[in-house]
């Protein structure tokens, strides 16, 4: 196969793992800089991702791998601890690295100049001897053979004419790792690589069978090259997941055919120790379109059920009971697929706190709680940038330089701490530090130089303008911050995806910025209710329970209507007045009560209409208010329902009460 562009995806996947691997070991490394373990680790990664750039012809970024690896081969050999020097020198390293992988996958040429790494690399190892230490290539000959079992006298013949031509004739046999998840790939790169310096006449097993990987992680090849066998050998062990390979000269014995009881010993021994990998990679545009699929399946049964209510037929409503059973094993089968946990953007965090305490000069410490949490794909690939942007917020604007810290009497290294957890439908994120807090004072000065009027507002109003556009209280611009860009992003971005974000700080104490999203942006459970005149959408997630209103038990204070129950104060929330709905004097009947940040409140509605599975739909930026709303749903008769964001509709009322 003469094109590996169709590669390219996997490459990039398993580099970007890779790169990220070696930023946290090398973390490791930076605190237990004499663990061999970690450098052996490290080692191996680096020759890994040399092997993968050599495989795709990747020039700079296999010469940068290659010195790499020859720094921690050097540590190796001559057990030295990693120091100050190398920690950094290997970070530079991989953050080119990452910069070479990016100008590949934007198509760029691979013309940037990272002679200073290797120069710096190249005087660390100078130090030691210049024998690197080379991975054990040579395979277990027993363990299999390089035995073409179905030449033909035409396969010979060309064989021989070729040989004649002084090309060499080899038999080549692969051994990809049994825990490859795409060994059939790995097989393709392996000769892909091999047709640059010579032509395969024939593979076992046929390459359909290689395509549709039904092997058993090794084949075999007819191999023919001007290249000597020690070279071949090499050049298939660039391919990563090559776990052994055996490059023989070719002989006539070798086309003897296996007797049958032969055979058979080989088939068992060989399906006694497969053990396959039942995990694939899929493409997102299959899981988005399957997921779109779904959806339109879940609208149509709705109007089905509207359908089978208003006939009364009995043979269509036991027919779309089990449509309904199977649409809705569907739906949780495509979510859970979709459903990524939260470390997958985090893992790279540790780094940039790191970064951030060497730029700023504060001592500083990551603390992750929770990241184990999953949200829909689509949610947490967007969730990078906004969490970035808090945590620099957080280093720059929070977190004092160690000697002030030791006069507050706090510990000289400051904490950034980011915990995460699932409350309903929801996922609930928090970015803290235990810095010196927002100054209020200097955010209303800011705000008034820049034009903004601050009169009225109060102390939690005032702290919210560091989201206002271009808005920062820095007067010089550092690395990190202070060109007033950031902050209103992460509303915008977190907005959009169906979120909320707020403040809660404390002078001396630190901040906290807590974002609420929503677990999917797909199809929820809901109750549907009648708010004059209205049908709304509540998720079903964030309820406790439903109770028709006792007028007696509901109390008016100076915070606002609450119901006593059991000697405790449950915040009531008219929906027709917090959504500013017209009132047509209809009395709300029931109470829904609902469970947000640990608290609970009433939600009084007209009535109650029944529990429904609904689609989310995007709303457009002409509905007001459209914070307080998760979506919209399109129902069986083709109404459009709105679909309430309760936490924000909660918050909004514990705001209004606090102010």
């Amino acid at each position: 196969m003469d094109d590996n562009t169709q590669y390219l995806e996997m490459f990039f996947e398993e580099t970007d793992d890779h790169l990220l691997k070696l930023n946290d070991l090398v973390l490791d490394l930076e605190q237990s800089p004499t663990d061999t373990t970690i450098v052996d680790e490290i080692f191996r990664s680096a020759h890994t991702l040399k092997g993968m750039a050599a495989t795709m012809g990747f020039t700079t970024m296999t010469e940068l791998t290659h010195k790499l690896e020859n720094v921690f081969s050097y540590l190796k050999d001559k057990n030295k601890s990693a120091n100050e020097e190398i920690i950094s020198l290997v970070f530079k390293s991989l953050d080119a690295l990452a910069e070479i992988v990016e100008d590949i996958r934007n198509s760029e040429e691979e013309n940037r100049d990272y002679s200073d790494i290797t120069a710096m690399c190249d005087r660390i190892t100078a130090e030691g001897s210049q024998e690197m230490t080379q991975v054990d290539e040579k395979p277990e000959i027993n363990t299999f053979h390089s035995t073409l079992e179905t030449l033909d006298e035409s396969d010979w013949e060309v064989a021989e004419a070729a040989e004649k031509e002084g090309y060499k004739a080899y038999a080549i046999a692969v051994k990809i790792e049994e825990d490859s998840m795409m060994a059939n790939a790995r097989a393709f790169l392996v000769m892909s690589k091999l047709e640059e310096f010579g032509e395969i006449i024939k593979t076992e097993p046929s390459p359909d069978i290689l395509e549709a990987e039904d092997f058993e992680h090794i084949f075999k090849c007819l191999y023919l090259s001007e290249l000597e066998s020690e070279v071949i050998l090499e050049t298939i062990h660039l391919v990563s997941e090559v776990e052994a390979a055996l490059v023989e000269p070719l002989k006539k014995q070798e086309a003897t055919k296996l007797t049958n009881e032969e055979k058979m010993v080989t088939k068992k021994t060989v399906t006694a120790s497969h053990h396959p990998n039942h995990s694939i990679r899929v493409d997102i545009e299959k899981l988005d379109s399957f997921m779109n699929l779904v959806s339109e399946l879940v609208v149509y049964r709705t109007q089905l059920e509207d359908i089978s209510q208003k006939t009364a037929n009995k043979k269509l409503e036991e027919t779309l009971s089990y449509v309904s059973r199977i649409t809705n094993e569907l739906q949780s089968l495509v979510i859970n697929i979709r459903m990524q946990p939260l470390h997958t953007v985090t893992n790279r965090f540790p780094r940039l706190v790191r970064d951030l305490s060497t730029d700023t000069g504060k001592p500083m410490e990551l603390v992750i709680e929770g990241d184990d949490t999953e949200l829909d794909r689509t949610i947490v690939s967007e969730l990078g940038e906004p969490l970035i942007h808090l945590i620099r917020n957080s280093a720059d604007h929070g977190i004092e330089p160690s000697e002030r810290r030791i006069e507050l009497g706090k510990n000289p290294k400051g904490t950034i701490k980011i915990t995460a957890y699932q409350e309903g439908n929801r996922v609930l994120i928090s970015v803290s530090d235990d810095g010196k807090g927002l100054d209020s004072q200097a955010i209303k000065a800011s705000a008034e130089r820049k034009g903004l009027s601050t009169e009225g507002l109060s102390n939690q109003q005032i702290q919210e303008l560091i989201f206002h556009p271009g808005f920062s209280t820095k007067q010089e611009v550092t690395k990190v911050s202070g060109r007033g860009v950031g902050m209103d992003v992460v509303k915008t971005k977190i907005q959009e995806l169906g979120g909320t974000i707020d403040i809660v700080s404390e002078p001396n104490k630190g901040s906290t910025f807590r974002l609420s999203l929503p677990l999917t942006l797909s199809i929820i459970p809901a109750l549907l209710v009648k708010v004059e005149r209205h049908t709304l959408a509540i998720p079903l997630s964030v309820i406790n329970k439903v109770v028709r209103i006792n007028k007696d038990a509901i109390k008016q204070t100076h915070d606002g209507e609450v119901l006593m129950e059991n000697d405790k104060a449950i915040p009531v929330i008219r929906l027709e007045e917090q959504l500013e709905m017209l009132n047509d004097e209809q009395e709300a009947s029931h109470l829904v009560f609902v469970t947000i940040e640990g608290k609970t409140y009433a939600l009084a509605v007209d009535s109650i209409i029944r529990q429904q599975e609904i689609v989310i739909q995007e709303l457009g930026s002409e509905i007001s208010n459209n914070n307080i709303y998760l979506g919209a749903a399109i129902m069986g008769d083709g109404s459009i329902t709105l679909i309430l964001d309760t936490t924000t509709i909660c918050l909004e009322r514990n705001r209004l009460t606090n102010d």
